[in-house]
């Protein structure tokens, strides 16, 4: 039986869960303007951290690194780097845990990753970590930075079964992960749901949920798709007569970003992680939809 009950109306709370975000790298000087600004909003929200991106094979190294020292300059923003293992010695991947720590991340974020225009099973470089597992239990075994997981809710497309994507989390975990980011996901249920099936198997770090700003939904179900994340039916018939970039598109994807944040905090979730599609506008909207406290409301009433 599931944990989920809805509360009776949408955007009750005074004040929203912790939150944290996710960005892209920036590629061109447009781009890195567009950091900047969406710096200016994430900040706000004095977010427990901000993670950047890593292209698949490191194909987007040296933008990451780039837009990781643009968000620590900014001042006040933890940040954490994805890092993937696939098609890398271990020497190249523990030279980016080097490069990360001298630029001064908090966290990584742990993944295995996929070779770039690669689509046949993956097979870990021969002289690479193996996968995710083998990379988080390196991480650990350094001390000096926080090491996060991914999980899915919704079963990667990769994992035989739910059982056997579970366990893959749990010795992930297991080798010295302090938390897990779960992929995105648009019903609370599925999340709720998973999370019985983690607590039952013994598993007790957090699980933070990730929610996606929906920027472009006809792009967002071509996404969904490839990642096996179920798009409600409601979702169709409300984006359908809803041009991409009308305001009316952005403010229904910020009210169904918040309502799940609001509906996950009445159940005791406690933090939340952003994928912002680097849009300031909805990242701004969706917080203060969502009730989340910005850090001159924090001070006002401290």
């Amino acid at each position: 039986m599931s944990v989920f009950h809805a509360p009776s109306s949408r955007f009750q709370l005074g004040n929203g869960p912790r939150v944290s975000f996710e960005v892209f790298p920036a590629r061109s000087t447009m781009q890195a303007d567009g950091i900047s600004e969406l710096a200016d909003v994430m900040a706000q929200y004095d977010p427990a951290f901000v993670s950047v991106t890593y292209g698949a094979g490191g194909t987007s190294r040296e933008s990451t690194f780039g837009t990781i020292s643009q968000l620590i300059d900014h001042g006040g923003i933890d940040v954490v780097g994805h890092l993937t293992c696939a098609g890398q010695t271990r020497e190249q991947t523990d030279a980016v845990v080097e490069r990360y720590a001298a630029q001064g991340v908090k966290g990584i974020l742990a993944l295995r990753g996929d070779m770039p225009g690669v689509t046949a099973a993956y097979e870990p470089h021969p002289g690479g970590y193996e996968n995710a597992t083998d990379l988080t239990r390196a991480l650990a075994r350094r001390g000096d930075l926080d090491v996060y997981v991914a999980a899915y809710p919704e079963v990667h497309p990769a994992s035989a079964s739910a059982q056997a994507c579970l366990a893959n989390l749990k010795r992930k975990l297991t080798a010295g992960a302090d938390a897990a980011i779960t992929q995105f996901f648009f019903d609370n249920r599925d999340y709720f749901d998973f999370m019985e099936r983690v607590r039952a198997d013994g598993i007790h770090q957090p699980i933070i949920p990730g929610i996606l700003l929906i920027h472009d939904f006809n792009k967002v179900v071509s996404f969904a798709r490839k990642c096996h994340a179920r798009i409600p039916d409601e979702y169709f018939e409300m984006f359908e007569r809803l041009p991409a970039h009308s305001a009316e598109h952005k403010e229904q994807a910020c009210e169904l970003a918040a309502d799940q944040i609001v509906r996950l905090a009445a159940q005791g979730v406690d933090h939340v992680h952003l994928y912002t599609m680097n849009r300031p506008d909805l990242v701004e909207r969706t917080c203060r939809l969502a009730g989340i406290e910005t850090r001159a409301s924090v001070i006002a009433t401290a």
